[in-house]
């Protein structure tokens, strides 16, 4: 049998599937899933074994192999050598990662630098560890997997990883992200949504920016005097803090938060929202502005990071997430020119369709059968 025939023994690192709604989860179970799909569909060499701390009720680990490790990274490395995988997959790279006197060929996911961005927004220790221990950890990778372009040349620029080890897996778009027939745009009563309305949707921090958002909004029905609402939804939007800033703004009466929403949901009211707001201060990716894209709505966002990458010209670009003003005449030019906001959303739902997991699976498998035949190379150089 040929060395490219070998089967190829894979461990991936899944501690962020046992929580896979949030965002790093949410981007290893679809493409875990799709990369499970690529190997069983064209019958590929690859022997997968997810690997985590404890058990989960995520149904992906009925598809593979799974193995739990002790949470003290040497006593993990001491289990993980005796496996003597080829090829082991870090999500997240961290220093709690068991990388040690392993000597299989190793790859990761790094999605962005947003303790970099919004310094602000983390602790001490996050920010030491994004600045000094992420990159000497980055550097011991054989491949690096990331979302953007821009993040590879951050990578490559700032941390000193090679560029030839870093490789693309883009977010990619779930197909329940669309836009709706008339009869199936009904919003659950529940969430009080009575006038058109102006939306956001994202797990509440001050890194989303809801200032901006607040008080975006706020100008643009003072100067119209359009009689809308705004609808901010995720978890932790319908807190105390939200409402304190709402009323400050003068739009207390004004704002919906129905907490977290199912994906079905979400689509509905992307299909019904006049207008959708990300004016975020970092972001690696920033997937809700595809998937507003994906459902006809119109977007306005900043200009932070890859997010211009991401969105092209399908989007309104704030050049400073934190202009009030800015965003309050975006929302109003949107609203009161028909043709601009066709041509937005007509250029989002092409731009949209540009994202998928199959290409993000295709991209991490070919680089694992890389650095396999690479290790299969080197040990038959070894017995010669």
């Amino acid at each position: 049998m040929k060395s490219t025939e070998k089967i190829l023994r894979v461990g991936v690192f899944t501690k962020p599937l046992d929580n896979w709604n949030s965002g790093s989860g949410h981007h290893l179970d679809e493409l875990m899933h799709h990369v499970l799909d690529l190997v069983e569909t064209e019958k590929l060499p690859f022997e997968l074994t997810f690997i985590h701390y404890k058990k989960s009720d995520n149904p992906v680990y009925e598809r593979v192999r799974e193995i739990i490790i002790p949470r003290n990274p040497f006593a993990a490395s001491a289990l993980l050598r005796k496996e003597k995988f080829d090829v082991l997959h870090y999500s997240p790279l961290t220093i709690f990662a068991p990388i040690w006197c392993i000597r299989s060929k190793k790859t990761a996911t790094v999605h962005g630098v947003e303790e970099a961005l919004y310094p602000q927004g983390y602790t001490f220790f996050q920010r030491f560890h994004e600045a000094r221990i992420l990159p000497m950890y980055m550097r011991l990778m054989d491949g690096i997997a990331t979302v953007s372009e821009t993040s590879k040349r951050y990578f490559v620029e700032h941390y000193g990883v090679h560029a030839e080890r870093i490789f693309i897996t883009t977010n990619g778009l779930s197909p329940v992200y669309r836009v709706l027939a008339p009869t199936e745009r009904s919003l659950p009563e529940e969430f009080g949504i009575t006038r058109p309305f102006a939306l956001h949707i994202s797990r509440y921090s001050m890194r989303k920016n809801p200032i901006t958002i607040l008080n975006g909004f706020a100008r643009f029905v003072t100067k119209t005097g359009f009689d809308w609402q705004l609808v901010c939804a995720g978890k932790g939007w319908n807190g105390e803090e939200v409402r304190s800033f709402a009323k400050n703004a003068g739009i207390e009466d004004r704002l919906v938060t129905p907490g977290f929403i199912s994906d079905e949901n979400a689509v509905k009211l992307l299909n019904n929202a006049r207008v959708f707001l990300f004016p975020s201060f970092a972001e690696g990716f920033g997937m809700p502005n595809i998937e507003a894209m994906a459902s006809g709505c119109p977007v306005i966002t900043s200009s932070i990071f890859a997010i211009p990458e991401v969105v092209a010209d399908a989007a309104v670009l704030l050049e400073r997430p934190d202009d009030e003003e800015g965003l309050a005449y975006a929302i109003e030019k949107i609203e009161k020119e028909p043709e601009f906001k066709k041509a937005l959303i007509s250029r989002g739902l092409v731009r949209a369709g540009m994202f998928n997991w199959d290409d993000s699976a295709k991209a991490l498998v070919g680089a694992w059968k890389l650095l396999g035949v690479k290790c299969d190379e080197h040990g038959s150089k070894k017995n010669q």
